[in-house]
């Protein structure tokens, strides 16, 4: 071989740096990805168990103020029409056992963000104008036509948050007036005291909201809510001469240093629908039992939907207390559930029981919640007296008080409730008829159409 053959042959030579890499992997990598992919399928084989588990499954949610999605029921129509899978599917993912968590860490996450999410249903928008005059010139009369104002104002600026006001440890759900909605709900309560004429007396009881007596006007205005006395006046003069409208916004002026309505919730506390039960009184010639006469409960730690809606951390840092007073004549109610099941509920129940372990639950502890169908019977009377009351969730802190005022109660929350009124009436034979609603509830179209439903609108 010669010198130039050599150096040929060296040439071909392909450097060490160019050759290709073994295509076989390092052993200790291989075993690391082999760990990789048994845990994922470990963690997805304990999630699957757990999504699974029955007995593990909510079926309330706290967070959202809902009953979850319930297991269906099997059906050959169901499962042919593809139904029952697709109801199989919401369950599983509306009752994973971690649900609740994952939402308020998501909350938590978005409030980081100064992200707010309103999931209460409030009839927010650019609110109408009360006009000055009366709804109808042949209407009956409004009791709020006195004028009061409230001293003490505090001058602390709050934060304005959707639909809500917050204002130190305070939050406030905001109304704002419809005269399209005002004039249905009241057209409403007419058409139904004409079918009800001869059979019972009706009244009307629309509940003002917490702002009424804690805002100023140019604070009010600068929120741009409505005035609630000025909505439940120009609802109230166009009732007919067959509704009577009880003026409560006065008494509650009266003790607005009282307890009256909760910081953390939307609702009013028991303290303040007693004293609209004061006011029911005078306008049925009944005598209320005084307050002083009631056991007294109270359950500390509650945190109400201002504070869900808001996450305002004033609110979680100052919880409100729930104010009960048991009934003397009867503590026990019958109860018709949601679903059709019917059993016994105490009227007030105690909100440090099992029952209502979360912050969030505890005004469930009135009447059981809201209930197509409560039923209550007062041994101590037996008088006959009867009254049906039509209500939302405010009425569930007022029911409580009538049971010492009647023999016989019955409560029906017409979101829920399958049936017409007047049938009902005459079926149990009640003398009166009361409806109670927050005034929120007057303008938000959904209410009203389950209102016109009952009615037989």
């Amino acid at each position: 071989m010669n010198r130039n053959e050599v150096n040929n042959s060296d040439k071909n030579k392909t450097p060490d740096s160019e050759k290709p890499k073994s295509s076989k992997k390092d052993p200790f990598l291989r075993k690391a990805a082999y760990v990789q992919i048994l845990s994922c399928v470990i963690v997805i084989v304990i999630f699957f168990v757990i999504g699974c588990a029955f007995f593990m499954r909510p079926d309330h949610s706290d967070t959202e103020k809902r009953n979850l999605t319930e297991f269906p029921e099997f059906t050959w129509d169901s499962f042919l029409s593809g139904n029952f899978t697709s109801q199989i599917n919401l369950w599983y993912s509306d009752t994973f056992p971690t649900r609740e968590g994952m939402i308020i860490a998501s909350d938590y996450i978005k409030s980081l963000y100064g992200i707010k999410t309103n999931q209460f249903s409030s009839n927010g928008g650019d609110a109408d104008e009360i006009p000055d005059g009366p709804m109808d010139p042949n209407g009956g009369t409004s009791g709020t036509d006195d004028e009061t104002t409230s001293g003490g104002k505090d001058d602390t600026p709050g934060e304005q948050m959707g639909a809500f006001y917050v204002k130190g440890d305070t939050a406030y759900e905001l109304y704002h007036f419809s005269q399209t909605n005002s004039s249905r709900y009241v057209s409403l309560l007419n058409k139904s005291a004409e079918k009800l004429n001869g059979k019972a007396n009706v009244y009307a009881l629309i509940v003002p909201l917490s702002y009424t007596f804690a805002l100023d006007e140019d604070e009010l205005a600068a929120t741009g809510a409505s005035d609630c006395r000025d909505a439940i006046r120009y609802m109230y003069s166009g009732l007919s001469s067959n509704v009577r409208g009880i003026d409560i916004c006065n008494n509650l002026e009266a003790h607005k240093d009282e307890y009256l309505y909760y910081r953390t919730d939307h609702h009013w506390t028991a303290r303040g629908a007693y004293y609209a039960y004061e006011e029911f009184c005078k306008a049925t010639g009944k005598t209320p039992t005084p307050l002083s006469a009631y056991e007294r409960l109270e359950f500390d730690g509650f945190l109400g939907t201002l504070y869900t809606d808001t996450k305002a951390a004033a609110l979680k840092n100052n919880p409100d207390y729930v104010e009960a007073f048991v009934p003397m004549g009867t503590n026990t109610a019958k109860v018709t559930e949601r679903g059709g099941n019917i059993t016994e509920y105490q009227i007030v129940n105690k909100a440090t029981d099992a029952w209502y372990p979360n912050a969030a639950s505890k005004y469930n502890c009135f009447i059981a919640g809201d209930n197509p169908l409560t039923e209550i019977h007062n041994p101590d009377k037996t008088d006959g007296s009867s009254i049906v009351v039509v209500k939302e969730s405010f009425g569930n802190a007022f029911v409580p008080f009538l049971v010492d005022s009647y023999e016989y109660v019955y409560v029906i929350d017409y979101r829920y409730f399958d049936g017409t009124l007047s049938d009902f009436v005459s079926e149990k034979n009640a003398s009166d008829v009361l409806f109670i609603n927050n005034v929120i509830a007057t303008s938000t179209s959904a209410r009203l159409n389950e209102l016109s439903e009952l009615i037989g609108d």
